[in-house]
């Protein structure tokens, strides 16, 4: 047993990736002395893993078909029109994908760190691609539980990992540009259910579930799906590479978190002495000067190596506990209703599949703009924690309006409250990495992204279960009039956006705030609305403390780590609290 404890623990401290020299100059190139390798081909290349890896939103518009063939016709009569009703069997196959999912970016989150991206891209598109022809099976021999092995164990193992590897290296070749990064990394992801609808209807037959007349079937449409997604996952996978060891930009490592960066400025190139190998080139073309970069780098520079985190020191500290739950809290609404839209517009708001495959569609743009224009936000304005917190209150108060335009069968209301909580959704997915980045370095975001991936997983299974349990009992209930039988479902996961903006709210950002050492009797700390920290003892009591006790206490901190020589003075104010 303690073999397996010190087996787990190397797992999650040991993210080293130690490459020959010979394989640093293949990766020079992306094409062999044709194309030298830009960080920004990495980009279109997270694009195309990301599109493939999206259609997992998409999978609502399976439930009624796989239902259809395994179990036959389950159709009704609503206002003289023939709808076909969700068994709420099908739709939990997604939320077995979305925990194996999480559950795989966490566990082979190091090894990623460990092995590079195009291993981690190369084993996620050939599980995604058997788990594809596992649920074919599953459904030709009519065997639900062959479809929830294949799609949710296999395909959600090979999401998990295709969906970290792009974002890993991105958040590695552009410290500068971590919000963009993010979102170009995890954006097309939401862009999956705006295109697989159309050929999902298209492959299956668009009035199957109803009428059971098809054009090539269930079967076929997963078979000639999942061998697109494979080949583009595996011909994107080439480009992706991480930066050679000692890589900088603007004076930003992979070891650098928020606040560092200053310092990390202070030490010029020109210091490097003589005998440490060192080059200078630009990180997007080297024959511009406009970025420099170090690479090569063998003695860190003091200041990195005072703030920078291991990954076990990271993934136990307290924000990022707090950042747990708040992205737990940020993802369960979107989750559940992108899970549920199109049965939410055929049978609530009484429109026909093609309208509801539409409206799936538009609210995959929504989620994907979210991940697109929320993390270029916090990288203008150099935050990132607003944003999860406006993203909390925007979710809390629509959904707070869902139930009743549902109820009221108000179209343009709800359909607007779904895109704002998808729009918010997808957001929080393009700024999380961004902010792993910032609090505990690049170094460690394929981890620490990984394990916060449970998260979203967690809100999947569990809340999936509940809402799906939830939702059976209320058709029990509600039966034939079925208008308000989400309302319950709504009411409970609204507690979760409440308590998320809460969390949100403390989770420390400030250097001096996550680093200051604690005093006896300490309980936590936080900045006042004046930027002023404020430090909590067990006795319940406060103090505020003043700028000039502050920057004496800092200033007294720098020295035990060494590094006052070389750091200038780091203002209060220089991040959010």
């Amino acid at each position: 047993m303690s073999s397996l404890i010190n087996l787990v623990k190397w797992h999650y401290s040991s993210t080293t990736y130690v490459r020959s020299q010979s394989q640093l100059d293949r990766e020079e190139w992306l094409i062999p002395n044709v194309l030298r390798f830009n960080r920004y081909f990495l980009m279109p290349a997270a694009v195309l893993i990301q599109i493939c890896c999206g259609s997992l939103y998409a999978f609502s518009g399976f439930n009624l078909p796989i239902e259809r063939q395994i179990y036959g016709p389950n159709v009704v009569k609503v206002d003289g029109k023939s709808v076909a009703v969700d068994r709420g069997i099908s739709s939990n196959v997604f939320f077995v994908a979305v925990a194996c999912f999480g559950v795989t970016a966490a566990f082979l989150g190091p090894w990623l760190e460990r092995n590079g991206p195009f291993k981690g891209a190369l084993l996620g598109a050939t599980l995604f691609y058997a788990g594809n022809l596992l649920t074919a099976l599953g459904v030709h021999v009519k065997a639900m539980p062959l479809v929830f092995f294949g799609y949710g164990f296999v395909g959600g193992a090979g999401l998990g990992i295709s969906y970290i590897a792009p974002v890993s290296p991105l958040q590695k070749w552009c410290p500068d540009l971590r919000g963009i990064a993010a979102g170009a990394a995890v954006c097309a992801f939401g862009a999956g259910s705006i295109f697989s609808p159309y050929t999902q209807k298209a492959l299956i037959g668009s009035t199957y579930a109803i009428t059971g007349i098809k054009n090539l079937g269930v079967p076929a449409t997963f078979i000639i799906l999942g061998s697109c997604y494979f080949v583009l996952m595996v011909l994107a996978s080439f480009v992706l590479r991480m930066p050679p060891p000692g890589y900088q930009v603007k004076g930003v490592n992979i070891d650098t978190i928020k606040g560092a960066e200053k310092f990390e400025s202070t030490t010029p190139t020109s210091q490097l002495s003589d005998n440490e190998s060192s080059k200078t080139v630009n990180a997007d073309d080297k024959e511009t000067n406009k970025e420099r970069t170090v690479v090569n780098v063998a003695t860190p520079l003091p200041a990195a190596s005072a703030f920078a985190m291991s990954l076990s020191k990271s993934l136990t500290s307290p924000e990022y506990i707090l950042m747990y739950i708040m992205f737990f809290c940020n993802e369960i609404t979107g989750l559940l209703i992108i899970s549920k839209i199109q049965s939410i517009v055929s049978n609530q708001l009484r429109k026909d599949s093609d309208t509801a495959a539409n409206i799936n569609s538009i609210l995959g743009g929504c989620n994907l703009l979210g991940r697109l224009v929320l993390p270029g936000l916090s990288d203008y304005f150099k935050q990132r924690k607003i944003f999860f917190v406006i993203s909390l209150v925007m979710q809390t108060i629509f959904l707070a309006i869902l139930p009743k335009a549902i109820g009221d069968q108000t179209y343009a209301v709800t359909l607007l409250a779904a895109f704002v909580i998808a729009f918010f959704y997808g957001g929080g997915f393009g700024l999380i990495p961004a902010f792993l980045a910032d609090q505990f370095g690049s170094k460690n975001v394929g981890a620490t992204h990984g394990v916060i991936l449970t998260a979203w997983a967690i809100a999947g299974v569990g809340g999936g279960l509940i809402f799906n349990a939830v939702y059976k009992s209320e058709v029990v209930r509600l039966k034939p009039d079925l208008l308000h039988v989400y309302d319950l479902n709504f009411h409970w996961i609204l507690a979760f956006t409440s308590l998320g903006v809460l969390v949100s709210v403390f989770i420390p950002t400030n250097l001096r705030t996550r680093r200051l050492p604690k005093h006896p009797g300490e309980w936590g700390r936080f900045r006042f609305i004046n930027g002023r920290l404020v430090r909590i003892f067990k006795v319940l009591s406060f103090k505020m403390y003043s700028k000039e006790e502050e920057d004496e206490e800092w200033e007294s901190y720098l020295r035990t780590l060494k590094v006052c020589d070389t750091i200038g003075e780091m203002k209060v104010g220089d991040n959010a609290a």
